[in-house]
């Protein structure tokens, strides 16, 4: 526990009294030192209360105020003299001084020797070091028995209770929990936090008007950061102690993550390559917490998404899932519905849903179930249920076959000439439609000029045998675009091997 001036006062064996100052008689007792020289500033410092038998007080009044002020520029948190010594009679210009600066003097009876107080404050220093060393055994009690998946928020309120402080781990990019169940920071450190306009988190002490925190970064995870604040027993020190532990959890946490990922992804593999029995299958899925009635197969093609941090982020939101990712496609098994839109924010791109699975070995057909749904998203519907997937776009094929036999037979011409010549005249139909059939516009985005386009869509419309200056042509000619990319979708599930 801390010792102030305060405590000096309170403790009635010490016989002290307060002459002056009472604004500081809070301030925190570092040591206390007897000094009798002219100016004690020079060998005193930050937390150090001055003990002196009045030898070393100026006796004119001016001098006085100088005195104090010394003191007080250097920090010293007080001053005690002897009753009844050897102090100047007059100490008005002192008393005076000491009120202005709110520098605490304190008068001690004659009968009490200055080792008593000092005693005080080493027996006060060595209870708090007990405290500290007791919270420290409590942290790595703690530790241990996180291991033994207490969970990081229960573990971060078991640590609270340690220290007897608030602790609150979030990400320094966004000031948010960093993991998703976390208590978030209070407002008020926000905006202590996001109005440095440079933070480091090394270790820093910040103040929010009242009270002080202490923020630090986690090692070897510099974007998530601990805020420590309330509580006497709290330093540095301890704070790193708290850091140790907490990084010690989040490797665990990210160990079991990526343990559960391997898992997941082998058994998707299995299932998708008919490797189990019925049995097996289902068992497998309830231990990995994807039992098949409650269990959709999700979809995405991803184009930009780091798969570490996509990992990592749904990791940190408690999303649970069993993944495989082959090129750009990515195959999830999960049960929480509510988790679509998180799942697509942090991915980026549009989702196809299968329907329950209800079974094991229907993942296969799942699969095919979440590419016809995924066919057709839009960027206005980026999730699409299988179970709807038509409701919008029932002019599209219902299901694979239908989709390979109506592009086959509007454009499927025209994929054989491009196959047979390497040529590009598929990309360049979807581009122009794309652009509404601006020919500027499309020009542009196919890098050619005018009339090579326009080369280019008279050759289209001579193989197609459709025209694109009519609705009738315009319209099979991108619903067949549209069948082939259903169509391409449907490869076998063994691809993703």
């Amino acid at each position: 526990m801390s010792f102030s001036i305060q405590d000096i006062i309170d403790n009635v064996s010490l016989r002290t009294r307060l002459l002056t100052g009472a604004q500081g008689t809070q301030r925190v007792l570092r040591w206390a030192h007897v000094c009798e020289l002219a100016d004690p500033s020079e060998w005193l410092g930050d937390g150090d209360l001055l003990m002196t038998t009045g030898m070393g007080i100026p006796r004119e009044a001016d001098q006085q105020r100088a005195y104090v002020t010394r003191l007080f520029e250097a920090q010293v948190a007080g001053m005690m003299i002897g009753e009844n010594m050897q102090a100047p009679d007059d100490l008005t210009g002192l008393s005076e001084q000491a009120l202005l600066l709110g520098f605490p003097i304190l008068i001690t009876h004659y009968s009490v020797p200055f080792s008593a107080v000092t005693r005080a404050i080493v027996d006060a220093r060595q209870q708090a070091e007990d405290q500290r060393r007791r919270a420290v055994v409590r942290l790595y009690e703690s530790a241990r028995i996180g291991l033994r998946h207490l969970g990081l928020n229960g573990l971060l309120l078991r640590l609270s209770a340690d220290v007897c402080a608030e602790l609150y781990l979030f990400d320094t990019r966004s000031l948010c929990p960093w993991q998703e169940g976390l208590a978030p920071l209070p407002e008020r450190w926000r905006e202590v936090i996001g109005s440095r306009a440079r933070f480091t988190y090394d270790l820093t002490r910040c103040h929010d008007g009242e009270n002080e925190a202490l923020v630090m970064s986690l090692p070897a995870l510099p974007e998530c950061a601990i805020l420590a604040t309330g509580g006497q027993l709290l330093d540095y020190g301890i704070l790193h102690h708290i850091g140790s532990v907490l990084a010690i959890e989040l490797e665990r946490v990210q160990s079991e993550h990526e343990r559960m990922l391997r898992l997941g992804s082998e058994l998707v593999d299995d299932l998708l390559n008919m490797r189990l029995a019925q049995r097996a299958a289902s068992e497998r899925l309830e231990q990995l917490g994807c039992p098949p009635e409650a269990t959709h197969l999700v979809l995405a093609r991803l184009v930009h998404a780091d798969p570490g941090t996509w990992q990592l982020e749904l990791g940190r939101q408690n999303v649970k899932m069993l993944t495989r990712q082959a090129g750009d496609e990515l195959v999830i098994l999960m049960t929480d519905q509510a988790a679509y839109k998180s799942l697509q924010a942090v991915l980026g791109c549009s989702l196809g849903i299968s329907a329950v699975l209800g079974s094991g070995l229907r993942v296969p057909e799942a699969l095919r179930e979440a590419r016809l749904a995924l066919a057709h998203s839009t960027e206005a519907r980026m999730i699409v249920d299988y179970a709807n997937a038509l409701d919008e776009a029932f002019w599209l094929p219902s299901d694979l076959e239908q989709a390979n036999r109506m592009y086959r037979r509007v454009i499927g011409t025209l994929a054989d000439y491009d196959a047979q010549n390497g040529s590009h005249l598929i990309h360049t139909l979807t581009i122009f439609l794309e652009h509404n059939r601006s020919w500027q516009k499309s020009a542009q985005a196919l890098n050619v000029h005018k009339q090579t386009l326009v080369y280019r869509i008279r050759r289209i419309e001579e193989i197609t045998g459709r025209s694109l200056d009519d609705t009738e042509g315009v319209v099979a000619l991108w619903i067949a675009l549209r069948s082939m990319e259903i169509a391409a979708g449907g490869h076998d599930a063994g691809s993703l091997s």
